[in-house]
């Protein structure tokens, strides 16, 4: 399964290296990026903002987004993981998982889970 992720603080990016992927399985987020096969997003949480650029994004490749995983901070109590939720609502793709940070030991085995369930 292709990820997309997007990483302003590199937690994300820290996070998707510790990830059991190929060389062309990842790519960063741009608003140009264009994915043609499935794939999921893995992004951050900025308070109650949705990154444009990622915004853009899901405009143009929201028919291959398989799902959301999410990275936040649970001290934000109901902003934790926020931009997920927006970008889930509003473009009716499940968060398949979230974790803090750049995520823990067992955070990348479920995710490495998810990803080779797809």
């Amino acid at each position: 399964m292709k990820i997309a992720y997007y990483s302003v603080t590199r937690q994300v990016s820290r996070f998707v290296k510790k990830l059991t992927l190929a060389d062309d399985q990842a790519f960063a987020v741009t608003d140009t990026l264009i994915l043609s096969e499935p794939f999921i997003l893995i992004i951050p949480t900025y308070e109650k903002e949705i990154l444009q650029e990622v915004w853009d994004f899901m405009v143009e490749n929201v028919s291959n987004c398989q799902g959301i995983i999410a990275s936040g901070n649970r001290n934000f109590a109901e902003l934790y993981i926020y931009s997920a939720k927006n970008l889930s609502a509003e473009f009716n793709v499940p968060i398949l998982y979230d974790f803090e940070f750049n995520g823990t030991d067992e955070d990348v085995t479920a995710v490495n889970s998810i990803l080779e369930s797809y």
